[in-house]
């Protein structure tokens, strides 16, 4: 595996750019009043923005090589993981107390298994050589932060005593 600093400088610098709303959803959570209300409705939205960009690029790769046969398994996961963020955001909207299952929570669950999904799908492409051996340490390093923002956002959210 080769290593982040074999990596061309644009993509680091704009994939760590990427995390900034992650981290910041994260930390309005935590800091409650007006800050959480905007974090819990644009954090969701950005994580599905983001999982639907990564999903993209793995179609297009599909279609850029393998234009006149796309595998039809590709093609369908990466319409899935899309659907799968775009769910989540209105699971949380329709979150409501007495519900027999904690939405809110369900949907951050599902932002989070989407982003370990990609990044395990990511894996195999890397090994297939459909994406540069650069491009797994800085999956690892984005989707580690992702995961690690979503998951405090759902632990914030999740727990009624939490606050900063």
């Amino acid at each position: 595996m080769k290593k982040l600093s074999d990596a061309p400088l644009l993509p680091v610098v704009l994939g760590f750019g990427g995390l900034i709303p992650f981290v910041a959803g994260a930390v309005g959570l935590a800091l409650g009043g007006q800050a959480e209300l905007q974090a819990a409705n644009a954090l969701p939205v950005y994580a599905a923005v983001i999982l639907s960009f990564l999903a993209g690029g793995r179609w297009a790769a599909e279609l850029v090589i393998r234009g006149d046969a796309p595998r039809g398994g590709i093609l369908l996961l990466a319409v899935a993981i899309s659907l799968a963020g775009w769910i989540a955001v209105p699971m949380q909207v329709w979150a409501r107390p007495g519900l027999p299952v904690n939405l809110e929570l369900a949907g951050w669950g599902v932002l989070i298994a989407g982003f370990v999904i990609q990044y395990l799908w990511d894996r195999a492409a890397i090994r297939e050589a459909t994406f540069p051996e650069w491009y797994l340490p800085l999956r690892l390093l984005l989707t580690g932060g992702a995961v690690l923002s979503l998951s405090v956002a759902a632990f914030v959210r999740w727990s009624p005593t939490f606050s900063l």
